[in-house]
């Protein structure tokens, strides 16, 4: 990503609820935001530069909605509850298709949707479930931690469910095998939030003394490397793409941070003092981060910028390596032009001899092969590069 902190203005106004926001989500493929509240309702809006719509909202849970979020393909919304409840809701209409009760002996704290048939919960007494939706009971049951789940993400390409919390260890989990893959040493300190960079080679932590910590995949004893900064602590990461996080900081605070090289790039937004920030999501079309905190507003942040100039950047990249293999295609056949004729030994007069005749045909024949064997040659070392 190229990082410019130019942030635009092109950005719709603030979603006022009124009420605590819990958790958020954002629909894969249209303008369309899930919110959890404090008083267990669930609130779905259309947003958009020229205003929000209020699609529906509902009642859905006894106590708080401490999280939510779409499935796959946008046609359905998992909530969780305080009151240890999993709902499932129809995106359009927002009516709950299925219900199950008492799913965790522990208040949920954390959910993640894993693929369209599975997801995951986690408890205030750190205690992880994986559910099918094609089975009454969960498919796989982690005792590991010790105090609550803050923070999951999953690896599709190791099939492995990474966990955080607040008793300072990191997890991971296949989650086809009921025994934990690896568990970190003890770091002193809560970890609250993790995301996924670098091609999954990379782990990255917020902790809730405001350091990033970054492990290695397949490393997980210890991490291998800090971001300190942060003055407080770090409770939401979004990645941008495989090089770059933004940061949501207890102190209402969004941060721009590259990962190795580890840098910060500035803020992107600002909630204000004393507002910490709890959610972030980047938007299906990469225009627009959103986040919710203590102020009880849904906001909007103008980052299209960020991906404009990483797109330029690549048009700019690609316009220039045309440029040079098709410069190195006309060096190729002016130097086919002005390749010098073989002088004869006679000092050009010519003979009648068959035998020379034919002598001559050869070294045409190898005149003309020699060049295109070059140029062949050319081209696929520079391709390799």
């Amino acid at each position: 990503m190229s990082i410019t902190m130019n942030p635009g203005e092109n950005k719709p106004a603030p979603i006022r609820l009124g009420d605590n926001i819990f958790d958020f989500d954002l629909h894969p493929s249209n303008d369309i935001a899930v919110t959890g509240m404090i008083n267990g309702r669930i609130h779905c809006y259309r947003y958009g530069l020229e205003g929000h719509e209020q699609l529906w909202k509902t009642r859905v849970f006894k106590k708080s909605c401490r999280g939510v979020s779409f499935t796959p393909d946008g046609t359905q919304i998992y909530g969780v509850s305080r009151d240890k409840s999993i709902r499932l809701l129809d995106t359009e209409t927002g009516q709950i298709i299925r219900i199950r009760e008492e799913t965790h002996e522990s208040p949920i704290n954390s959910l993640l949707v894993i693929d369209e048939n599975r997801l995951a919960t986690g408890d205030d007494q750190g205690v992880i479930k994986i559910w099918d939706s094609r089975k009454e009971e969960p498919v796989m049951t982690y005792t590991e931690h010790e105090d609550y789940i803050a923070d999951m993400i999953y690896s599709s390409q190791h099939k492995t469910l990474l966990a955080v919390g607040g008793d300072g260890y990191l997890s991971t989990w296949d989650i086809r095998k009921p025994n934990v893959a690896a568990m970190s040493d003890q770091i002193e300190d809560e970890l609250l939030s993790i995301q996924l960079v670098k091609n999954e080679k990379k782990a990255v932590v917020g902790t809730q003394d405001g350091i990033l910590s970054l492990w290695s995949w397949g490393d997980w004893g210890d991490y291998n490397d800090r971001i300190i900064g942060h003055p407080n602590s770090i409770e939401a990461i979004c990645k941008l793409d495989e090089d770059t996080i933004c940061t949501g900081s207890s102190d209402g605070i969004i941060r721009l941070v590259s990962i190795l090289p580890n840098e910060f790039h500035g803020a992107l937004g600002d909630h204000g003092e004393d507002m910490p920030i709890e959610n972030l999501k980047l938007s299906y079309d990469k225009k627009l981060l959103m986040s919710s905190g203590h102020d009880d507003k849904l906001q909007f942040w103008d980052v299209a910028h960020l991906f404009e100039a990483e797109e330029e950047a690549t048009a700019d990249l690609e316009d220039e390596e045309q440029d040079v293999s098709h410069d190195k295609d006309k060096e190729q056949e002016t130097e086919d032009k002005e390749e010098p004729a073989e002088q004869d030994s006679d000092d050009g007069w010519g003979t009648d001899s068959d035998e020379e005749d034919n002598k001559k045909k050869r070294k045409k024949k190898q005149k003309k092969s020699k060049p295109e064997k070059k140029k062949s040659n050319k081209n696929t070392v520079f391709f390799a590069d």
